[in-house]
């Protein structure tokens, strides 16, 4: 008996498959640091530049000016005065959401599904920002160590999303070496920094220190430090200035273009970040995306991306915070990186350049691999794929639990077409998925398909066409007299389309209707 052509159609009842793509996000509302000349900005961006990549329908308003850093950053100049979709992606630090809740109002975020995009340094998230919570219904977060930070307290979903890390402009390594008026054949470490976010955190006295350590004034070696903001921070600036004096290490405060800072980054042999915790780490990560050997302490946000192989972390020791530096409380963790093992891994990586430069490759290719507009844009695609499933939770619960229903119906169905159909104690040849149940047959004998040599679930769908082919002879050969698919397998039969082919041309079709398809092993 051969029935409709209904088949895939009937399966779709059993088999909960995730929602259309016309089910999820027809557009965002952004708001964040656009303009603003930091690593939130930066990171900001990569999710517009991701989104803009996958086509989907965005509208921006800049929130810059409650930034305390510089805003001149020109890759959006636009912004809108109306925000229709129905989904808000909020790029504004915990700390500061209610000057942006004054700024944008209530009706920015009702009926809207609202995602926070959040950054953190420490271990522990502040218990006093939990209030900020309540007007997100999920929260992103660009590294692991954000994310294990939030994901114990947050009462909403915390979803790691990094930003992209590929870099939108090459830096001309001679212009910026002339920038530096270093010789040719000087070799120059790099780290960057700004006093807003703290130099307590950012650390670069332990850079000065374990340069100091390892190279003298007549090394050819040389160590920049750039800084933003130092007005912030007079007395620690100061301290930075006399630290570095009477050795080769050249200090520039202020902001530069975009482009020069691309040219500073190509400027330099190696970049060094001593810090003492990370959210993310944009200036590694940027030195990173451009083959650089890095040098940073080995915890932290920047250990998503950093690992031997790549990079060269230095050892440290969780330390209590001595004294409250802004948001960072005294007691709370974070790291002490090894002075003496980062001087040897700067030395380490004068003395042998090809290494270096290898680990340096192998950090590139990472991240052209890991962190490109188009592999965050599928990411954040996939996402908003599920908050189209969340949005109707109840509705998803309902669909699938039904389908729980029907499924153990379809079992029963199928027992009786074997039993009505086929010879007691024959073998039949099952796509189970590992579902016992489906291979209790009653008089007939029931066997996984694939399975392992001693007759259990494989745990994996045949990689192709001949593979699938090759497991049913063999099967056969074995005493197997029959094939079954249930219907929550019938879509094998259009994607092993040559598998499909053999079976009908090589076995017998001898019975299909809405429950199952069964076929006469020949």
């Amino acid at each position: 008996m051969i029935v409709s052509n209904s088949v895939q159609a009937n399966a779709a009842r059993v088999v909960m498959l995730p929602p259309a793509r016309n089910q999820a996000a027809k557009g965002i509302n952004i708001c964040g640091y656009l303009r603003d000349e930091s690593g939130w900005g930066a990171a900001v961006r990569g999710y517009v530049r991701a989104l803009q990549a996958r086509s989907i329908p965005i509208t921006l308003l800049d929130l810059s000016d409650l930034s305390t850093n510089r805003s001149n950053d020109g890759t959006f100049n636009q912004f809108d005065t109306e925000h229709p979709f129905d989904l808000n992606l909020v790029c504004v630090d915990a700390s500061q959401h209610f000057g942006m809740l004054a700024r944008v109002g209530m009706n920015f975020f009702e009926a809207r599904y609202n995602i926070g995009a959040w950054a953190w340094e420490l271990p522990r998230f502040p218990g006093s920002w939990f209030n900020r919570f309540a007007y997100y219904d999920e929260i992103w977060v660009t590294t692991s160590f954000v994310a294990n930070a939030l994901a114990p307290v947050a009462p909403v979903p915390v979803v790691r999303i990094p930003p992209v890390l590929t870099p939108t402009g090459i830096g001309i390594r001679a212009r910026g070496r002339a920038q530096l008026d270093v010789c040719d054949d000087e070799f120059v470490f790099l780290f960057i920094f700004d006093f807003h976010s703290h130099m307590q955190r950012k650390n670069p006295l332990a850079a000065i220190d374990a340069f100091r350590r390892t190279f003298t004034p007549s090394d050819s070696v040389r160590l920049v430090l750039k800084c933003v903001n130092a007005d912030a921070d007079p007395d620690g600036f100061a301290l930075l200035q006399a630290r570095a004096r009477a050795h080769r290490i050249s200090i520039y405060e202020g902001y530069w273009s975009a482009q020069a800072m691309r040219d500073l980054m190509a400027a330099c042999d190696a970049y060094v970040s001593l810090h003492r915790s990370e959210g993310t780490g944009l200036t590694i990560t940027d030195a990173l995306a451009q083959g650089k050997p890095v040098i940073a302490t080995g915890w932290s946000g920047n250990m998503d991306f950093m690992n031997v192989a790549n990079s060269f972390p230095v050892r440290y020791e969780l330390m209590p915070i001595q004294q409250t530096v802004g948001p960072y409380h005294a007691g709370e963790m974070w790291a002490e990186p090894a002075i003496e093992h980062a001087a040897e891994q700067m030395r380490y990586v004068v003395e042998n350049p090809i290494e270096a430069r290898g680990r340096g490759q192998a950090a590139q290719r990472d991240i052209e691999l890991n962190y490109s507009e188009e592999k965050i844009a599928a990411l954040i695609q996939m996402r908003l794929d599920a908050i189209a499933v969340r949005r109707n939770l109840d509705s998803f619960r309902v669909r699938t639990r039904r389908a729980y229903l029907e499924y153990q119906n379809l079992i029963g169905e199928i027992r009786r077409v074997v039993r009505d159909h086929i010879p007691p104690r024959a073998t039949v040849i099952v796509v189970s998925k590992g579902d016992e149940e489906l291979c209790k047959l009653g008089a007939c004998i029931g066997w996984h398909f694939p399975q392992t040599r001693n007759g259990t679930y494989a745990g994996y769908h045949p990689a192709d066409s001949n593979a699938a082919i090759a497991e049913l002879e063999a099967l056969r050969a074995r005493g197997g007299e029959f094939f079954l698919f249930p219907n929550t397998a019938f879509w094998w039969l259009e994607y092993y389309v040559a598998f499909a082919e053999y079976l009908e041309t090589h076995h017998t079709r001898m019975w299909a209707d809405e429950s199952c398809i069964i076929y006469r092993l020949t």
